[in-house]
C-alpha cells in the first residue's frame, strides 16, 4: 500500500472526521492497494495524554533550565546496514537517518540513556 496523501485537521477530506473526533485526530491519510484496486481512509487519534519527564541513566532528574539543552543536543550515530536490530532501536528513540551524511541524528540525551554513546561520531 502507498500513502498518497495527508491531511491535517480541517482540510479538505476531513471536516467530518473533525466534527467526530475533535481535538484528538491528528492526521488523515489516503492509502492506495494497487493489487485489489482498493483506496483506504485512515486517521491517526490521541488516545491518551500524560506529562512526563525526562530522566538521566543515573535515576536523576535534569534541571528544568538544562532541559532545553537536552532536547537540542543531537549527535551523529553509525550503525552498521546489517544492524537491524540496534536501527529499530535508534528510531524508537526518534533517530533520524541522513542520506546525505550516511548516519544517524539522534537526541544525545536518549543516546546515552541506552548505553549506546560509544557509537557517536565526532
Amino acid at each position: 500500500m502507498t500513502v498518497r496523501a495527508i491531511f491535517k485537521p480541517g482540510q479538505k477530506g476531513t471536516r467530518k472526521l473533525v466534527d467526530e473526533y475533535g481535538e484528538q485526530l491528528v492526521a488523515v491519510r489516503y492509502r492506495y492497494n494497487e493489487n485489489v484496486n482498493k483506496r483506504y481512509k485512515t486517521i491517526e487519534l490521541i488516545i491518551d495524554e500524560k506529562e512526563w519527564q525526562v530522566i538521566d541513566p543515573e535515576g536523576k532528574m535534569p534541571d528544568p533550565e538544562q532541559f532545553s539543552e537536552i532536547k537540542a543536543s543531537q549527535v551523529k550515530i553509525r550503525i552498521g546496514w546489517q544492524e537491524h536490530e540496534l536501527r529499530d532501536q535508534i528510531k524508537s528513540i526518534g533517530g533520524i537517518w541522513s542520506e546525505k551524511d550516511h548516519l544517524w541524528y539522534v537526541n544525545d540525551f536518549a543516546i546515552r540513556g541506552i548505553g549506546l554513546s560509544d557509537r557517536i561520531v565526532a
